[in-house]
């Protein structure tokens, strides 16, 4: 019997020992730190190190939602799993991962909840109206992809007037694509004042828009006023031309009235120079020029200066007015360094290179100058130590000269001597302007970087559809690693790269999609020697749609004539229309959609990590994901804390050390002003991306603006250039403890 029982123990330990072996490996499954309804939900699950291949459930678990994958990851691989989240009840869902075969595991974390909200957006066709005026308006609903949104919420639209009085509301709206067009006839005796349009989406507030009902009369002529950005003091003089036309081009005859003063209130202008204003006669425009000749004896600091400028008409005397910024500099060139090294070995050349530049950014084209660059000891921080070095300082000076290049970048080829200075600073010389271009310290190989991975964007200007590439650097060696780019909530690429043997560093190249802009954060990991080894990095696209909109019109037209339009987008677009009288843009603007808020709009569908209850580096937190692996990283999540009572009187039962844990702790007639607003639905294939569009343009000598948006029931794009048409002639909770001590036990946290 004893036999018999030793024999099983025995096969038993035998089996366990296969089953160890058989689990052996290790893995990575990561996805997005919230769940939101109706969204993608996107999981990168990678085997590392493994014997085979390992079978890997990956599920996500909730109060309304329960859906589990199954996938087959080979090892040194990745396999991305995507989840149709439907619509959601609030409450705690979890994602959790399982290995059933090859590597054996169970792992599991919380998510964040988070609504799914659409984008909303109200169109005006102008910002100011007068009594008994027409108002059009649209209201867009946008999802994460700026694609028309399926709403599944009663919509109501309410419009109030300057008294908060309810005008009109409308209710169980229906949309069209993702778009609802109304009007609303103003009477003859309006509430004058800030009207609203308030749109909800089941009792809640989604969006409003403001505008003006008043009693005016449009602006007949424009202002403009024409400077330099930037000025160097040296140059004396600020040169501004003042440009006044009528709003059917052509120019306005009077005065101008221009004021040189500073940009900043509180900054005394009554000394010499600073305030200063001339009257100049204009016909269609004029020249003025402030001197600058007092400006250096005032203070070191140099405000900007705001040229303001009033043209009054001859005739009328109407006034316009207009304004611009000058920035005042000291010196009359920037010089920059360009890719300046860090280190220097003693006594061995190395390449120096900066560039000198004009204040407006172009590179300075004169060889006849010589470019100067110095390399000065430190200056000490105390005034002995100054003393002190002051003599060593200047006896220990480097300086050397080079000309211009055609691009105005100056090449020094440096050699600094063996000395006692571990770093020296480094300063750039052209003509009269000079500046400080950082400090180079000597080459010590025994300091090994503080980073153990780094990410490069190579790419400066990263653009839609166009290649991008970025270094991953390490101290050491890098076998293999996975990368994902996560933007808008989700993880959008990812992918296995490997790395030729004895490598520190890889490129990747990739071609950034429309769901990656505007931003998105790249998320590097890989295992070394059980540790997961991560880093992460934004960046930034140049805000492009996916899709593109073009109107052609004819430059001119009579009044009264029929003007044709020539749209051009993608078959099967909705196509929105605005057209209004120029002056209209010229009294108020804030009426139309911008591209800006709409960029900005997507910001609300980023995801985040949920709190994990301990300190340390989380790996994804900065990219909003959550990493599941049983690979080592430097994150306690079961934090104690030693309390060490000192100085005070407790019982002596309880005067001692307390160990305690943080996770026990409870922390509490008909002058028409706008011309067009109109829609084309479900643009035809057949038009071969073309169509004509007619109206009438009325008797009116000003300029027509006409812009539109379209959408191939996809992505809107709602920004095109301006066309101008013109009528007559060529246009363009808190907790305290006292004297208690605390001490951490860092814990390598492995999940």
């Amino acid at each position: 019997m004893t036999r018999n029982l030793a024999e099983l123990c025995f096969l038993f330990c035998i089996l366990q020992l296969g089953l160890l072996v058989n689990a052996a490996g290790l893995y990575t499954v990561i996805g997005p730190g919230t769940i939101r309804s109706n969204f993608k939900y996107n999981v990168a699950v990678s085997v590392h190190k493994a014997d085979a291949k390992s079978l890997i459930k990956v599920g996500i678990t909730g109060p309304s939602f329960n859906e589990t994958k199954q996938v087959e990851v080979q090892p040194m691989s990745t396999v991305n799993v995507e989840f149709d989240v439907p619509k959601l009840m609030n409450g705690d869902y979890n994602l959790t991962a399982t290995g059933i075969e090859g590597i054996l595991f169970e792992n599991s974390t919380k998510l964040n909840y988070a609504e799914n909200k659409a984008s909303t957006f109200i169109q005006l066709d102008k910002a100011t109206y007068k009594p008994a005026d027409l108002v059009h308006f649209r209201v867009l609903f946008l999802d994460e992809n700026t694609r028309p949104a399926t709403i599944d919420q009663p919509i109501t639209i309410v419009i109030n007037d300057g008294a908060q009085n309810r005008i009109k509301q409308l209710s169980d709206v229906k949309l069209n694509q993702g778009i609802y067009t109304g009007e609303l006839q103003l009477s003859e005796q309006p509430v004058l004042g800030t009207w609203n349009i308030v749109v909800t989406l089941a009792d809640e507030t989604a969006e409003t828009k403001s505008f003006e009902v008043a009693k005016y009369v449009l602006p007949k002529f424009e202002v403009i006023v024409e400077s330099a950005k930037d000025v160097a003091i040296q140059d004396g003089v600020i040169k501004a031309t003042i440009r006044a036309k009528y709003t059917y081009g052509k120019p306005v005859k009077g005065k101008a009235t221009v004021s040189l003063k500073p940009n900043y209130n509180y900054f005394d202008d009554s000394r010499a120079g600073m305030g200063q204003m001339k009257t100049i006669d204009i016909d269609g425009k004029g020249h003025v020029e402030f001197p600058l000749q007092d400006m250096e004896q005032n203070s070191r600091y140099t405000p900007p200066m705001k040229i303001f400028a009033v043209v009054t008409e001859d005739l009328t005397g109407r006034q316009h007015n207009s304004s611009t910024i000058v920035n005042l500099h000291a010196q009359r060139y920037k010089i920059e360094a360009l890719d300046a090294p860090n280190n220097y070995h003693p006594n061995k050349s190395f390449i120096y290179q900066f560039v000198v530049k004009n204040l407006d950014g172009s590179p300075v084209q004169d060889a006849t100058k010589k470019a100067k660059i110095s390399f000065d000891g430190p200056l000490g921080y105390f005034h002995f130590e100054r003393e002190h070095l002051s003599e060593r300082r200047r006896n220990e000076t480097v300086e050397l000269e080079a000309t211009l290049n055609a691009h105005g970048i100056a090449t020094f080829d440096c050699l600094l001597p063996e000395n006692t200075f571990q770093l020296y600073s480094i300063r750039g010389y052209y003509a009269d302007s000079n500046s400080y271009l950082g400090s180079i310290r000597r080459f010590q190989p025994e300091i090994e970087p503080t980073v153990p991975l780094k990410i490069q964007i190579n790419t400066k200007n990263p653009k839609l559809g166009k290649s991008v590439s970025f270094d991953v650097t390490s101290n050491e060696p890098i076998p293999y690693f996975q990368y994902a780019i996560v933007a808008r909530g989700n993880i959008v690429k990812a992918e296995h790269v490997e790395v030729p043997q004895g490598r520190k560093n890889h490129t990747v190249k990739f071609t950034p999609t429309f769901a990656m802009v505007p931003q998105a954060s790249i998320y590097v990991y890989y295992i070394f020697d059980n540790e997961l080894r991560f880093e992460e990095k934004a960046i930034d696209f140049d805000k492009d749609f996916e899709n593109s909109i073009e109107i052609s019109a004819p430059l001119e037209a009579k009044p009264s004539e029929d003007v044709k339009l020539q749209i051009k987008t993608d078959a099967n677009s909705y196509v929105g229309l605005l057209g209004v009288d120029q002056s209209v843009l010229l009294l108020k603007s804030g009426n139309d959609l911008s591209r800006e808020d709409v960029f900005s709009s997507l910001n609300k569908y980023k995801t985040s990590t949920p709190w994990q209850r301990g300190y340390g580096r989380y790996p994804g937190q900065n990219s909003g994901l959550v990493t599941l692996t049983n690979a080592n990283y430097p994150y306690n999540f079961d934090t104690e804390v030693e309390l060490e009572v000192d100085s005070l009187e407790l019982p002596r039962d309880i005067e001692k050390i307390y160990m305690v844990s943080v996770q026990d702790i409870q922390i509490r007639k008909e002058f028409p002003q706008s011309w067009i607003f109109e829609h084309i639905e479900k643009y035809a294939a057949r038009f071969l991306g073309s169509l004509g569009f007619h109206f009438n343009i009325i008797s009116t000598l000003n300029c027509l603006v006409i812009k539109a948006y379209g959408s191939l029931l996809k992505v809107f794009n709602i920004f095109t250039p301006i066309r101008n048409i013109d009528t007559e002639m060529l246009m363009e909770c808190f907790l305290i403890i006292t004297l208690i001590k605390f001490k951490m036990w860092p814990k390598v946290g492995a999940a």
